[in-house]
């Protein structure tokens, strides 16, 4: 078989697929042309620019949009053909098929099948004869289209080839009996050769260069494309040859792909249209075949009545719309999806002066991005058969049922990226048919919210790292963590108080900062104290009391509290580490902290504590909710989860005490440095307030070192969060509940135990003295009774 004289390789409206045929661009990934399908995953990614398809109701079979209502099932459950509405036919000039088909009177009873269902040729009688004698073999067999068959001679117009006689282009002979048949009678499931030689091996048939029809292994010459014959078993070969692209626009068949206005009206029969961004407005579409409209970012500030049947899916996001009512859609009987995401909608399928229009063909409904704080399910009330519901980052923090019933029928509902957190207990209860759900707010997919016999694997939402649907401390370790660090906080840090103020006596700066110690590491089992009688009072019940408490005023005092313990801590230790620092670089030196000096600073250090603790408080930063944001009410930047004032949180926890808390370890180094120094030469001569300056020192290194290796892991870990290393949120709670107040815990205990060392040392030394002055006494005594003796 020879090429074509003429190819459609290089048509725009072709593609050559790997086997070297040729066939429409809008079936290149249609199963049924043996294309790229077939051969290539690309067809497969959501990415790459090919043709669209409208995906059949069994979810399992796509198909070209150019042959959606075309009176012919290529959906197996024929979903691509039950909801069409066509144009009636013009009886005056045109025959209606069984299927509603319309074609030319002309075509009736011409012996050719231009109904798909082949009632055009019912009860017609075509016979032709060919008389004996009349017909010289070899021939060349033609079909004329009207059921006509042609026999030519082969040697009255064809000339000779190496002395023999063969077929011309895009035929091929039957063996034996002298037929030169057309290309297109091969594989074509017809025995046209008298030994049925062409239908043989057709399995492995190919036919580079030539078209190939869709769902069979007919090939077509371009001469036989779009020359008013059917010459393909579904008829492919007379699609779009009346149809050209616009200027300005892809074009796959009656898909159209335009960035630019262009009068809609002249493609009758367009299917797909995506005209996103190109300023098109609602009234310019109208076209009644069109089964996919896209007008996202076309400035559409109002809505007209749209009136398109075969409408299943239309995209109006990114748009100005403020409003839309079920009135807008009434005559959109077979819609499916509708997207207005990203619109400023003030009112949603609501109109006090209309009642409300039923559509019950409504599937899929897409407001992700509309700014909208409370969403009323009542608003689906127009949509019985709602069944995936997208409100993905929007404003909602409030469901709400009303007094309408919720629309059973909803299967999936994704409510990622609002802050959602008011919704009566039995807002999904009456979602019988739910069957996955996406959200940011755990309480969503707790077991009290779920309809009955929904599958918690399907609710998809982060875990509290914190709290539980029932509890607000999760885990009976955090519990119990929390009442060891917080009674040690409260008894140690207020005996030490009591030891120091009541008891003691306060010379100097040092005395004064261990005293502010004291009083900050108090407030810090204040706050524990707090968080473990709220767990407790909320114990078995959290869920329906989680909102309350962390907007309560207990919970925002609770982490002030805290915040103010943390950054006083860190400037007194600082504090202390100075003063320390001064005392042994220059132990003659009037420059140090003194009582009254100790004291205006311990006073500037409470000012700027209570003041970086009380900034989000504050009216312009209020609406953070800072310390509402969890169950503790002390948000720990050191995870990739956004709140608000994030960044005030990394800036002061993070940064700032990351950067005190460096200052603290040279210091601590100098001071060690300056102990070994005058260690050194104590053996020559050292005071008896060096010594004693010494030994506060060495007691301070071991406090500085505690809070240090409580502060660092929580600044080490909120630098890697920032770029970008991934840390889980059990570790946050780690650092919030057993890091982070430990120090406070712990520090009255250093003290004691530094200090009780040192007295029992001093009570030895003073022991060993008095043994020594009195062994001394005794031989001077002995030693003046033998100088008297003699």
């Amino acid at each position: 078989m020879d090429s074509p004289s003429q190819s459609v390789q290089n048509s725009t409206n072709f593609v050559v697929c790997p086997l070297g045929h040729v066939t429409h661009s809008f079936l290149s990934c249609d199963p049924l042309t043996a294309c790229w399908s077939q051969l290539y995953t690309s067809c497969s990614l959501d990415k790459t620019p090919l043709p669209p398809s409208f995906s059949c109701a069994n979810s399992l079979q796509n198909v070209p949009y150019s042959l959606v209502c075309d009176f012919r099932p290529d959906c197996s459950d024929n979903s691509d053909e039950q909801f069409c509405v066509h144009v009636p036919c013009d009886r005056d000039s045109h025959f209606e098929c069984r299927n509603g088909q319309c074609v030319k009177h002309q075509a009736v009873c011409d012996d050719a099948n231009d109904c798909l269902d082949g009632s055009d040729e019912d009860r017609c009688i075509v016979q032709q004869y060919f008389p004996n004698g009349k017909i010289v073999w070899p021939v060349v067999v033609k079909f004329n289209g009207s059921g006509k068959v042609e026999m030519i001679p082969l040697n009255s117009t064809y000339t000779f080839n190496n002395q023999s006689l063969e077929c011309p282009a895009a035929h091929f002979q039957c063996p034996g009996s002298g037929y030169c048949l057309p290309v297109f009678t091969r594989c074509n499931g017809v025995y046209d050769c008298h030994g049925r030689e062409d239908e043989a091996g057709c399995d492995h048939y190919t036919c580079p260069g030539f078209y190939r029809c869709r769902r069979s292994a007919v090939c077509l010459t371009r001469a036989e494309i779009c020359d008013g014959v059917f010459n393909c078993p579904q008829h492919d070969d007379e699609l779009l040859c009346d149809v050209s692209c616009p200027s300005g626009c892809v074009c796959y068949g009656h898909a159209f792909f335009c960035g630019v206005i262009f009068q809609v009206e002249q493609f009758p029969d367009l299917r797909f249209l995506d005209a996103s961004g190109s300023g098109m407005q609602a009234d310019d579409v109208n076209n009644t075949m069109l089964i996919y409209l896209n007008l996202a970012s076309c400035g559409l500030s109002e809505l007209s009545h749209l009136s398109l049947l075969n409408l299943h899916i239309l995209h109006l996001s990114d748009n100005y719309l403020s409003e839309i009512t079920s009135q807008h859609l009434s005559h959109l009987l077979n819609l499916h999806h509708l997207s207005l995401a990203g619109n400023p909608l003030a009112y949603i399928f609501t109109n006090r002066n209309t009642p409300p229009v039923f559509i019950t063909s409504l599937h899929t409904l897409d407001l992700s991005r509309v700014k909208m704080f409370q969403f009323h399910m009542s608003s689906l009330s127009s949509f019985p058969s709602i069944r995936i519901l997208n409100l993905s980052d929007c404003e909602v923090d409030t469901l709400s049922t009303d007094d309408f019933k919720t629309p059973a029928s909803l299967h999936v509902m994704d409510v990622r990226g609002c802050p959602l957190t008011y919704f009566p207990r039995d807002v999904l209860q009456d979602l019988e048919r739910l069957q996955k759900i996406m959200a940011d707010n755990y309480k969503l997919c707790c077991p009290q919210m779920l309809p009955p016999g929904f599958n918690l694997a399907s609710c998809i939402a982060p875990s509290d790292e914190v709290s539980s649907c029932d509890n607000l401390l999760r885990s009976n370790i955090y519990r119990a963590f929390l009442a060891l660090v917080a009674a040690p906080a409260l008894l140690g840090n207020l005996t030490a108080f009591v030891a120091r103020v009541l008891l003691g006596k306060m010379k100097n700066g040092f005395e004064v900062f261990t005293v502010t110690l004291c009083v900050s590491d108090f407030l810090m089992g204040v706050y524990l104290a707090i968080i473990g009688v709220a767990d407790r009072h909320y114990l078995g019940s959290y869920l329906w009391n989680d909102v309350s408490w962390r907007k309560s005023v207990a919970c925002k005092v609770a982490g002030f509290l805290s915040m103010t313990s943390n950054e006083v801590s860190a400037l007194v230790v600082c504090l202390i580490t100075l003063d320390r620092l001064l005392v042994l670089r220059f132990p003659f030196s009037r420059v140090r902290f003194g009582k009254k000096s100790g004291a205006l600073a311990s006073g500037l250090v409470w000012v700027v504590g209570v003041v970086l603790a009380l900034i989000p408080l504050l009216p312009p930063t209020a609406h953070w909710g800072f310390y509402s944001f969890n169950g503790i009410c002390i948000p720990l930047p050191i995870t990739k989860k956004e709140f608000p004032g994030h960044d005030y949180s990394f800036s002061l926890l993070i940064v700032f005490n990351f950067l005190l808390f460096m200052l603290i370890a040279v210091g601590q180094l100098l001071i060690y440095l300056s102990v070994q120094k005058n260690s050194l030469q104590h053996a020559d001569s050292v005071t008896k307030r060096s010594s004693k300056d010494q030994r506060l020192a060495q007691r301070l290194i071991t406090v500085a070192i505690s809070d240090f290796l409580c502060w660092f892991p929580i600044g080490l870990l909120g630098i890697l969060s920032s770029t970008g290393v991934s840390i889980s949120g059990e570790v946050n709670v780690a650092m919030a509940i057993f890091v982070l107040p430990l120090n406070s815990a712990i520090n009255p205990f250093l003290y004691t135990v530094n200090k009780l060392l040192e007295k029992k040392r001093l009570e030895k030394e003073k022991r060993l003295m008095k043994l020594l002055s009195a062994q001394i006494k005794q031989r001077e005594a002995a030693n003046e009774q033998i100088h008297l003796a003699n």
